[in-house]
C-alpha cells in the first residue's frame, strides 16, 4: 500500500515545525535524519526509527505521501537485524538516503554506520526493487582511501584492517544527490569531520566511481571547515549545500555553500537563517532539501531535525519553505505554521 490517507483522522493541512507529527494512523512519525525521494506523484520519506530505544534500535522506516503532509507508514524497510552485528544495538544506522537508478531499476540506499564511539564510521549500501522495500543490505565500506597526512593513533584507527588504520578516511554524516543527467554523488563528512568528501558514484549507484581520482571523480570540499549534516540541492545552474557545525546534539549556526559543479570549488554563502534563533538554526540540524511541490523553480523545503539527544525518540522535525534569489543569498525564516 502506498500514500494512503486514513478516513478516520482529519487530514493535515499545515506544517507546524518542531511539533509532534503523526502519520495517517495517528502514530508519531519515526523518520529522523531522513531524506525524501519522489517517484511519480508519490513522495517516500526514509529515516531512522528510534521508537524502541534511545539509539537507532529498530531500523530504517519508510513513509509515503502524495501531498508531503499526510504520511502513510510503509513500515521498517531495513530492520536492524539486516545489518552487521556491530551496528545493531551497540552501534547505529543513521541518515539513510535513497535514489532510484533508471538503468538498473533499483532503489539504492546509502547510510552512515557507526559503532564503538565513531571508531567505526562507515558507509552502508542496500538495494530494493520497490521504493517501500524491503531493502537488501549489501556491504559496508569507507569509499575514499586517501592519505591526507593522517598519522593514525588508537583513538581514530579502524582496528583490524591495516590498510584503513593508516588512512583515517572516516564516513560520517552523509547525503546523496542525483543530478538531472542521472549522475549521482555521495557527500559525507570525512577526515574525522574536518573535511567534506564529494564523490561521483558508479553507474549502479552502489559504489563510488573507480578508479577514484582526486579532483576528477571526487573532491575534498570545505577542507578543515568541520561541517557535517550536508543537504544538497540544485537551483538556477548552481549546486547548494546546507551544513551544520560539529557540536553533537547541540544546535549551531547553519552555513550554506554553493558551487558551479559538484566537483568544483564550494563558496561560503554564510548563515541563511534569519531571526531570533539564527544561531541555532531554529534549534534544528539539516538533513535534506527538496523542491516545493506545485511551485515555480527556485522554491524549496528545508528539512531539519530538532534533536533531543537524551531521548532521540522525542526529536521532532523542522520543515521550512524558502526560495533561492538570483544572488544565491538564501534567507530561511521560521514560521509557527505554514502551508503550500
Amino acid at each position: 500500500m502506498h500514500a494512503q490517507v486514513s478516513t478516520t483522522l482529519k487530514p493535515i493541512t499545515k506544517i507546524t515545525p518542531g511539533t509532534v507529527w503523526k502519520d495517517t494512523n495517528g502514530e508519531v512519525i519515526e523518520a529522523h535524519g531522513g531524506g525524501i525521494m519522489q517517484q511519480g506523484n508519490i513522495y517516500y520519506w526514509y529515516g531512522e526509527n528510534h521508537a524502541k530505544g534511545e539509539g537507532n534500535k529498530t531500523g530504517i522506516s519508510c513513509y509515503s505521501s502524495k501531498d508531503l503532509l499526510n504520511w502513510h507508514n510503509e513500515g521498517v524497510v531495513l530492520p536492524k537485524e539486516a545489518l552487521p552485528v556491530a551496528f545493531r544495538d551497540s552501534g547505529a544506522c543513521e541518515r539513510p538516503k535513497v535514489i532510484y537508478n533508471d538503468r538498473t531499476k533499483k532503489y539504492v540506499m546509502w547510510m552512515h554506520l557507526v559503532a564503538r564511539g565513531h571508531l567505526e564510521a562507515d558507509a552502508g549500501i542496500a538495494v530494493a526493487d520497490q521504493p517501500a522495500g524491503p531493502f537488501k543490505y549489501l556491504y559496508k565500506t569507507r569509499p575514499i582511501r586517501y592519505n591526507y597526512g593522517y598519522r593514525g593513533g588508537s583513538a581514530r584507527t579502524y582496528v583490524g584492517d591495516p590498510e584503513e588504520e593508516t588512512k583515517g578516511n572516516t564516513f560520517r554524516d552523509m547525503t546523496l544527490f542525483k543530478d538531472s543527467d542521472n549522475k549521482a554523488y555521495v557527500i559525507y563528512a570525512s577526515e574525522d569531520n574536518a573535511t567534506m568528501y564529494i564523490s561521483l558514484l558508479n553507474a549502479d549507484y552502489e559504489a563510488i566511481a573507480t578508479p577514484a581520482v582526486l579532483n576528477k571523480t571526487w573532491v575534498r570540499a570545505l577542507p578543515g571547515a568541520f561541517r557535517e549534516a550536508p543537504a544538497v540541492f540544485k537551483a538556477d545552474g548552481w549546486y547548494y549545500m546546507f551544513t551544520s557545525g560539529t557540536t553533537g546534539w547541540k544546535p549551531n549556526p547553519a552555513k550554506v555553500y554553493r558551487a558551479k559543479t559538484m566537483l568544483g570549488k564550494w563558496e561560503d554563502m554564510g548563515n541563511p537563517c534569519a531571526g531570533d534563533e539564527q544561531q541555532t538554526s531554529f534549534r534544528s540540524q539539516p538533513t535534506c532539501v527538496i523542491p516545493a511541490p506545485g511551485r515555480s523553480a527556485g522554491n524549496f523545503i528545508y528539512m531539519g531535525d530538532r534533536w533531543v539527544g537524551e531521548a532521540l525518540a522525542q526529536s521532532t522535525y523542522v520543515w521550512l519553505p524558502f526560495s533561492v534569489p538570483a544572488d544565491g543569498n538564501i534567507r530561511l525564516q521560521f514560521y509557527k505554521e505554514w502551508s503550500f
